[in-house]
């Protein structure tokens, strides 16, 4: 049989974007705009352990991606950001797409397929979409820049599990916004600047206990005041444990990888 479990990120967990976006209403008209925008490769894979049971009468038990699930392997994927400076204010928005596919052999339940002497062999599913959305107060000292402020991760998370005797079939999906404290930290050289990017939130909402750690990094050449390339980082660390509409989770994983391109 099949079942499709779908987890809606808790509305108490979700921040109201649309005050960042009020803020932009207000900016002083001294201000000059700068709009950049950067497409690329990034080169992400997935590592960490996922835990899984129908009810809360058993403890999830964590299992490794790579070995129980079969993921792991380094994914070529599509990324994007584009960003709005006003000299004050900087409204910054970065987003990837990640899919993997693979065969695994799960030595302990996994919602409702229940683990064999030996294993049992899986075919799996990761799709995942993630969008950031920043809002924050840039503070200058010359060429370098420290900016705090707002942020929200949106996830749209699909991990699909199912055994190869095609018994059982577990669709486990996450999707909805999280709110993050944020800081941003830019160094301008000219002919070559660099941006950093940290987000972290940290809540226990009803029996789930999370975190999420965000970073995103940047190394910029501008060959001429127009054009750049880019090479940088881009991680994210998702922690849940506890139970959630009445099945018990506990789950550490991170994406992270490598991201190449170019803007204008």
């Amino acid at each position: 049989h099949a079942r499709a479990v779908h987890r809606p990120l808790s509305p108490a967990m979700r921040l109201p974007l649309f005050l960042a976006l009020a803020a932009t209403l207000v900016l002083p008209s001294c201000f000059q705009l700068a709009l950049s925008g950067n497409v690329g490769y990034a080169q992400l894979g997935v590592s960490g352990d996922v835990g899984y049971v129908s009810g809360t009468g058993s403890t999830a038990i964590r299992q490794d991606v790579e070995s129980a699930f079969g993921l792991g392997a380094k994914q070529g994927v599509p990324y994007g950001r584009v960003a709005l400076d006003t000299g004050v204010q900087v409204l910054s928005v970065s987003a990837f797409t990640f899919s993997e596919s693979g065969r695994g052999n799960l030595q302990a339940d996994f919602g409702d397929i229940v683990s064999l002497p030996g294993g049992v062999p899986v075919q799996t599913s990761l799709d995942l979409t993630n969008i950031k959305a920043a809002y924050a107060l840039q503070i200058s000292l010359g060429p370098v820049a420290i900016s705090p402020g707002i942020a929200a991760d949106y996830f749209d998370l699909d991990l699909q599990v199912r055994d190869t005797i095609g018994i059982a079939t577990e669709d486990v999906q996450l999707n909805g916004p999280l709110p993050l404290a944020f800081v941003r930290g830019e160094v301008d050289l000219g002919v070559v600047s660099a941006i950093a990017e940290v987000g972290y939130m940290e809540a226990k909402i009803d029996q789930v206990s999370g975190s999420l750690l965000d970073v995103e990094a940047m190394l910029q050449y501008h060959p001429t005041p127009l054009l750049s390339v880019f090479a940088g980082y881009r991680g994210l660390n998702l922690q849940l444990d506890g139970q959630i509409d009445g099945d018990t989770i506990d789950a550490d994983l991170t994406i992270s990888g490598f991201i190449l391109g170019g803007g204008v």
